[in-house]
């Protein structure tokens, strides 16, 4: 044979071997994953419909996969994972991946099978062993669901077109967390979410986006499931029925963390814009006798750590009725063009002996015409929740006030406030303050039951009781006090704080 004619045949007979070596290592890869998915979803139900691998370009990947497992339900068009470490798998079994791609992936978690799962896991210790890094995940037109079950309508939805992670690791100690690995960067955009708030609202948010270190949520809306009247047939006891739309909320320079079940939330500045909030309560319900907490104590008892130094609200508009009597109609309480700087929410590091104080200053228009400024503090480690809120109102007419005194308390006034300034500090049981009343002419009506004609006999009466001496007349009260009612709310109390010093000023 002549040279040639062996190099050629020495070059086809090298080629065949590399070509069975890769055909037959891809199959030897393809047989490790297949095995690798085996012993990792070992309780679990996975299929898929095809697997293909590259041992020249540490690449597979997996199209139409499905798992199964207590109640989770993750389905993928398609998965692809590039620049795959086979060495390190097959040395020590480290699996570390350069990018993970899932296209169309669906997760749906049914959460009464979730609790099953927790009486499970409580009886069986889990002894799985994982040593995982992916330097780069992306996610493409994704969604996710939560329900009780596969036939109930879905407590929470969203869909996701873009999320990416950076850096992500899990082992055997993050999966004891309840996130159950770590990343060092994450960006996501929604273009929507719903989530079944209870059995009387349903919160929408219109999009997400998280980037950087800032979280944005746009177009906001808690919506009622049932109309004003229908509302009362839904609830067990006097409650709010709430419609409520936020533009934008957007929390800078945030970050979150969960271990050990316990979830935290930070930000050094949140922004809240153009937001309107109906509130409408029917006081013919029965009243709801579990004791109410303050402010304070609520945000030291959240289920989650909280810290968020500066809250700025801009441009907010809160409406408040309450019907008493149907015949009368609800008596409403407004706010406008309500602007408010909070500082200092949060139930991280209660024991330190610089807690700080939180502070919140409120400026907005009362009943539509009257310029109020709100002050108002309390430290949220105080055990006692002590607390100091001061304001100031000016010129408000007797339409305005009537808005709210005419269907609420069968009474209507006449004449005007021109100036309020109140100062209380107290506790969650008792309070004592100062107030400052000047008023033009100031006169009530009783009116008949049916909330339009005079009572004359009752307003003769109260108008002696109501001192008028002068056209404008200014009263200055020391030492109101007043006596917390602990089922009402700190509303309630602070009404009651105005009230009784009012109450003093007219008497």
């Amino acid at each position: 044979m002549k040279k040639r004619s062996k190099i050629i045949l020495g070059f086809i007979v090298i080629l065949f071997v590399l070509v069975l070596a890769i055909i037959g290592g891809n199959l030897f890869i393809e047989n490790k994953i297949e095995v690798a998915l085996e012993e990792s979803l070992e309780k679990a139900e996975f299929e898929y419909e095809n697997l293909n691998a590259s041992i020249l370009g540490r690449s597979a990947s997996l199209s139409k996969a499905v798992f199964k497992k207590n109640g989770i339900q993750i389905y993928a068009e398609e998965i692809e994972l590039d620049g795959i470490d086979i060495l390190a798998y097959l040395s020590n079994k480290k699996i570390q991946i350069s990018s993970l791609k899932l296209i169309k992936p669906e997760v749906t978690i049914y959460t009464e099978a979730q609790k099953e799962k927790k009486k499970d896991s409580s009886k069986n210790g889990d002894s799985t062993k994982l040593d995982l890094l992916i330097k780069s995940v992306e996610v493409a037109n994704a969604s996710f669901k939560m329900a009780k079950n596969d036939s109930v309508k879905n407590q929470l939805f969203a869909s996701i077109p873009s999320l990416n992670m950076q850096d992500v690791s899990a082992d055997k100690e993050s999966l004891k967390n309840g996130f159950p690995f770590n990343y060092e960067q994450l960006q996501m955009a929604s273009d929507s979410l719903f989530f079944n708030l209870n059995t009387q609202h349903d919160l929408f948010v219109g999009n997400i986006k998280m980037d950087s270190g800032s979280l944005t949520f746009s177009k906001i809306n808690i919506k009622p499931l049932y109309g004003k009247q229908e509302f009362q047939q839904h609830i067990p006891y006097e409650k709010d029925r709430f419609d409520l739309s936020i533009e934008k909320l957007v929390l800078n320079s945030f970050s979150w963390n969960l271990k050990n079940d316990s979830l935290s939330l930070l930000s050094e500045k949140v922004k809240i814009a153009n937001g309107d909030i109906k509130i409408y309560r029917d006081k013919r319900v029965k009243d709801d006798t579990r004791q109410k907490p303050m402010y304070s104590k609520m945000i030291r008892e959240l289920p989650i750590k909280l810290k968020l130094d500066t809250i700025k609200v801009k441009d907010l508009a809160i409406q408040y009725e309450e019907l008493i009597k149907a015949k009368r109609g609800a008596g409403k309480v407004t706010f406008k063009n309500l602007d408010a700087s909070i500082y200092n929410i949060t139930n991280m590091g209660i024991s330190k002996k610089d807690f700080p104080r939180t502070d919140i200053d409120v400026q907005t228009q009362f009943m539509g015409e009257a310029n109020l400024n709100v002050n108002w503090n309390f430290d949220i480690s105080n055990r006692a929740d002590v607390f100091t809120i001061s304001g100031q109102m000016d010129r408000i007419s007797s339409e305005g006030i009537n808005e709210f005194l005419k269907p609420a308390l069968n009474v209507k006034s006449e004449g005007g406030i021109r100036d309020m300034r109140f100062n209380f500090t107290g506790n969650s049981q008792r309070s004592t303050g100062d107030m400052k009343l000047i008023y033009d002419d100031f006169k009530v009506e009783v009116l008949q039951e049916d909330g339009e004609e005079k009572n004359k006999f009752l307003s003769a009466l109260a108008n002696l009781i109501v001192n008028n001496e002068a056209t404008s007349a200014e009263k200055e009260q020391k030492n109101i006090k007043t006596q917390r009612t602990q089922t009402k709310s700190f509303w309630n109390y602070l009404w009651k704080n105005i009230r009784n010093g009012a109450l003093k000023s007219f008497i």
